[in-house]
């Protein structure tokens, strides 16, 4: 079995253009691809498209289009990283708003996984309250005048 995936970068059109042009001068594929420092298959794909197809341009590739732009793909990762209580479905609702474009959530999840952020449940709720962190700052400054005395008692 073989691998009919693309094997490297496209090429630009320009360049393609080019070489139909050359073609049609009646150069051979050796010599302009000896000029354009190209392979000399890729030369012979070029031009055999062009003239199974009758155009220089690529085909449109497989599958569905992406639904989120890469603006909005780098607002679900930041939403994402930096509030890690927000849901999908939360984080589509933050989208909504921002892009008006309605996504679902499971588009949210698909969205993370390809970014990298796998397996991300939102925590279910702060591990220490604002109070209790108040609580915990204010607690050395109330008890600086005690005694050693009394703290050797404390537990």
């Amino acid at each position: 079995m073989f691998n009919k995936a693309p094997h490297g970068k496209e090429l630009p059109e320009d360049l393609r253009i080019r070489i139909a042009a050359l073609h049609k001068d009646g150069l051979g594929y050796k010599r302009f691809s000896n000029n354009l420092k190209l392979s000399y298959s890729t030369v012979a794909r070029v031009i055999q498209r062009f003239f199974k197809a009758g155009s220089i341009r690529n085909r449109p590739h497989k599958g569905r289009s992406t639904k989120l732009s890469t603006h909005s793909v780098r607002q679900v990762q930041n939403l994402a990283s930096k509030n890690r209580c927000m849901s999908a479905a939360s984080i589509a609702l933050e989208v909504a708003e921002v892009e008006g474009q309605l996504v679902s959530a499971q588009t949210i999840r698909c969205t993370l996984q390809q970014v990298g952020l796998h397996w991300r449940h939102p925590r279910r709720k702060p591990l220490l309250k604002l109070a209790y962190k108040k609580a915990c700052k204010q607690f050395p400054e109330d008890n600086l005048s005690k005694s050693v005395n009394y703290w050797n008692h404390v537990l």
